[in-house]
């Protein structure tokens, strides 16, 4: 095992010891903070003890006055080839440098290229192809910027729209799994801003649930924290748009894991319980909206079961989930984490690493990058061994 200060294979419980001895505050105090026990809290400093609830995660935060993502570490430093085969800073400059209403000195393409250049983004996302969606977004961003700026319509509200998706849904998910949350945060920022000036309120929805996902739940962002009511202003503009409901379901999800941070069990129930009563008559559209779906709605409700403690019932969703009926990779390999994050809870940690290992073949930056896999494959790797236990430990860079 690495040393205990080594950044890849520090335990989160050693980031909450570092951050309470910081603060000068004694251990009981923070248990009782964090509505804990002392000798919970000091089996997680001590790594007899993994964290594996946002809300938990999220109390411990609040109660050190730091930010969850100190806790829960940086992303894995690359070790492997992957990275190399894609640049960040054209995307970095786009967003930064430009807004919907500020675009760079640029001669735009015709939307219909651009459409179908987002489309093949879109798609790369779903296969986890980060090399082609960063070599496609910065000059499709870029572009629509342009068009959005010239104020023709319907070029203007078109081009709105597909910002609102190329930074609020594919820029954020990117940029999140690959743990770039600030740049993500951003980019949902531009997402938002083109829904703004679109002034539709079922994109401005699609763009706030961009914002809820950018940074970790765990952080108890606001623009999480408020997708309930978010969910509630975009209901009443639903009709019979097949789009709009996908927004209102995935806020509503949004919704529940907002409650599940806080600990409120019953209203995370309740909003998951809706998404489900309006996923039935949508079935699972490939192109649907986060793909939401029957389907999509089964791997919230297993993760939601995992933050609640309830392993069993998170296993029991999830046994529910057609894989099949997710087109993608990402979402795919998100039921395989939820599973075995529930095996972990139930010490089954074999079947908990076949399943980690069926995620990374699906999309191995998701997993290496995933702060609570970390924790539970750390967790493992100091309560038993095995080769393939160590193998996927070498490619997180945890040994």
């Amino acid at each position: 095992m690495t040393a205990p200060d080594d950044g890849g294979a520090r335990r989160i419980g050693g980031n909450v010891r570092a951050a309470r001895r910081a603060r000068g505050i004694s251990l009981e105090a923070l248990a009782g903070l964090a509505g804990r026990s002392k000798g919970w809290l000091s089996k997680i400093e001590n790594g007899r003890a993994r964290l594996d609830r946002r809300s938990d995660i999220a109390a411990l935060a609040e109660a050190l006055q730091v930010s969850a993502d100190f806790l829960l570490g940086g992303p894995a430093p690359e070790i492997r080839p992957e990275r190399r085969h894609y640049n960040l800073m054209p995307l970095q400059r786009v967003l930064m440098d430009a807004a919907p209403d500020d675009p760079p000195d640029i001669r735009a393409r015709p939307l219909d290229v651009l459409r179908a250049e987002l489309g093949e983004a879109d798609a790369a996302l779903r296969h986890a192809d980060y090399a082609t969606i960063a070599r496609i977004l910065p000059a499709v961003i870029g572009e629509l910027y342009a068009h959005a700026a010239a104020g023709r319509e319907p070029a203007r509200s078109e081009a709105l729209k597909l910002l609102v998706l190329a930074c609020g849904s594919d820029g954020t998910a990117m940029l999140r799994h690959l743990g770039e949350t600030n740049l993500a945060y951003i980019s949902g920022e531009r997402g938002r801003q083109a829904a703004d000036l679109l002034g539709d309120p079922v994109w401005r929805g699609a763009a706030a649930y961009g914002q809820a996902h950018a940074r970790s739940s765990a952080n108890k962002p606001k623009p999480l924290m408020v997708a309930a009511r978010i969910a509630d202003e975009v209901e009443p503009h639903i009709g019979d748009d097949p789009f709009a409901h996908q927004v209102h379901g995935m806020l509503r999800l949004s919704a529940a894991l907002s409650r599940e941070v806080q600990g409120d069990h019953d209203g995370a129930a309740e909003q998951a319980a809706e998404a489900a009563r309006l996923a039935e008559p949508l079935g699972d559209a490939p192109e649907a909206f986060e793909l939401f779906g029957v389907a999509n709605v089964g791997v919230w409700r297993a993760s939601l079961a995992v933050e609640a403690g309830r392993p069993g019932d998170a296993l029991r969703f999830a046994s529910e989930v057609d894989p099949r009926a997710l087109a993608s990779d990402n979402r795919r390999a998100a039921l395989h984490v939820e599973k075995a994050r529930a095996l972990g809870m139930l010490d089954r940690g074999v079947e908990a690493v076949r399943e980690l290992k069926h995620a990374e073949r699906l999309s191995p930056v998701q997993v290496h990058n995933h702060p609570l896999i970390r924790e539970l494959v750390t967790d493992m790797l100091d309560r038993a061994g095995g080769r393939d236990l160590r193998g996927l430990a070498w490619r997180m860079n945890l040994i």
